[in-house]
């Protein structure tokens, strides 16, 4: 596994940001001001397909603008945001679907989008290969991270539901010459033949711009922004990305959903569907940037807060990814001088607390009972709140999750329910799970060990909206060659110093009491020594 740390806060900006010279220069104050909030900027593309001529206009202002985020420290990346399309609902102006002179994405009933776009259209694949050249020329970006609208299904009104791939004439003539299969809609082509030829779609779409850019801008690494799939099928797309960057390790961006503090349940849940993402995918070496979606729409008042964005990101950063991916303003909603005091500066005044987490944690991996593939993701989270460290991506697993586990109401479980599954779960795992607390909560408990098996860091998460009291830990000290006399605990909470605390034995095994923990909070505890 390569442990590889890319930049931690890596704000998105919408094309409205850069519309106009006036508009970006109070973009850029919000950013320059709150720079520890912001490493890195994706540049947006756009949601719509105009005429050639609007992105030569848009690029010769993000080469300006480049340079301006360079002069404050701050890598440009871009972001394309527009290939596939996302969905007719998301149809720009006439004039800004003017540049679109090919066939639309088409469902099995013959469906045809009017703002997704067939991946195997020769002139959709001239457009994008034009777009990539000049943007990448003219920015020179630090990263080119393709958007989710480059996926298989989910292109509303064609494809909904189960259904995936272009149906289009030229599609089904390209599986059956591939394939000698009839791709026509009586009789269907078997489906995972029709999902290898609909994701080798994609990945040709990801080639024709990753090559393009490369060869303007050699240094320009790739990524690409995903939601769930339930196999590895999705690696065809990685894959053509490392290929066409010339053999450059790749980066991943997970996630989908979840954008609001309404149901605060929600962003920590997706951290856990990101590492399965990751597991999914085979967890390659060469994908060696990870960064979950953090995501508030529509970016508004009412949708997140910081505080909300920090849990969602101290979870994701638990469970493997190794950076952030923030998309929390946007100039339709609110001012910038909203972002930069509501969103922007908390992020800034935590840095120190995910980024020393992040730190911490390199060489380590998340340790606990296994989480198989098939089990629902709710149940997983539910199980998971009882306290039990699970392990839903790569990571050190100790014995297994079972559909049992998955069927567990949280909300029903009694304070002897919650110390009866903890200590199940432990004697499922052979004892040796890392970490047990000992007295009743409802929230995460995520350790992470390094390769030798010593205990480095054991994440909290506060699930309620009551403050959580002192809670009691029982620590299974591996120390890979150091004392236990010789450990520290350092703990470490959203807006609080670093605090020492005392350790003490018990046995094999050391004991400590982690602080009082505010409602829905979290805090990690460092192990040094």
């Amino acid at each position: 596994m390569n442990y590889s740390s890319p930049s931690l806060y890596q704000i998105r900006l919408r094309a409205p940001h850069t519309a106009s010279d006036g508009q970006w220069s109070a973009t850029l104050q919000a950013l320059s001001e709150n720079r520890r909030a912001c490493d890195e900027v994706w540049f947006s593309t756009g949601v719509s397909f105009p005429p050639m001529e609007w992105h030569r206009e848009h690029t010769a202002r993000l080469a300006r603008y480049a340079a301006d985020l360079r002069s404050a420290g701050i890598e440009p990346s871009l972001q394309f945001q527009a290939t596939l399309g996302h969905g007719d609902a998301f149809a720009g102006t006439p004039e800004e679907m003017a540049g679109r002179n090919w066939r639309g994405f088409t469902g099995p009933s013959g469906i045809e989008c009017v703002a997704c776009n067939c991946p195997r259209q020769p002139s959709f694949l001239a457009y994008v290969r034009e777009m990539a050249r000049l943007y990448a020329a003219a920015i020179q970006p630090a990263w080119l991270w393709i958007d989710d609208d480059l996926r298989v299904n989910n292109h509303r009104p064609a494809v909904s539901g189960s259904e995936i791939g272009c149906w289009c004439e030229t599609c089904r003539a390209a599986f059956e010459a591939e394939t000698g299969s009839v791709g026509g809609r009586a009789p269907r082509p078997l489906p995972a033949d029709w999902e290898r030829f609909s994701f080798s779609s994609i990945a040709e779409v990801a080639a024709t711009i990753a090559s393009e850019a490369h060869a303007v801008s050699p240094e320009t690494r790739f990524g690409y922004q995903h939601g769930s799939w339930p196999n590895d099928s999705q690696l065809a797309v990685f894959q053509a990305l490392r290929e066409a960057g010339g053999g450059q390790n790749v980066g991943s961006r997970p996630g989908s959903g979840a954008y609001y503090d309404l149901d605060p349940n929600g962003p920590v849940k997706k951290a856990l569907a990101a590492a399965r993402q990751r597991r999914m995918l085979g967890d390659p070496p060469w994908i060696d940037t990870w960064l979950p979606e953090i995501e508030t729409y529509p970016r508004a008042f009412a949708s997140r807060t910081a505080r909300g964005i920090l849990l969602e990101a101290v979870a994701s950063l638990a469970y493997g990814m190794n950076g952030l991916s923030a998309l929390v303003m946007d100039t339709r909603a609110e001012t910038d001088a909203w972002y930069s005091e509501n969103i922007l500066s908390p992020l800034a005044a935590a840095r120190e607390f995910l980024a020393c987490y992040r730190d911490a944690n390199l060489g380590t991996v998340p340790a606990g009972l296994d989480v198989p593939s098939d089990l629902p993701l709710d149940g997983v989270y539910a199980y998971a709140l009882a306290g039990v460290p699970v392990v839903p991506g790569p990571g050190r697993t100790l014995g297994a999750m079972t559909p049992e586990d998955a069927a567990l109401k949280i909300c029903s479980c009694s304070s002897r329910d919650l110390m009866r599954l903890r200590a199940d779960a432990d004697a499922r795992a052979g004892g040796r799970l890392p970490v047990i607390a000992e007295e009743p909560c409802v929230g995460l408990v995520v350790p992470r060990v390094a390769h030798d098996g010593s205990l480095r860091t054991i994440m909290l998460l506060n699930a309620r909206i009551d403050t959580q009291r002192p809670l009691p830990l029982r620590l299974r000290i591996s120390t890979g060659g150091a004392t236990p006399c010789s450990l520290h605990a350092i703990w470490h909470a959203i807006g609080e110093p670093p605090a020492m605390l005392p350790l003490r034995r018990d046995g094999a095994d050391l004991l400590v009491t982690i602080p009082e923990l505010q409602p829905w909070s979290a805090g990690w505890l460092e192990l040094q020594g």
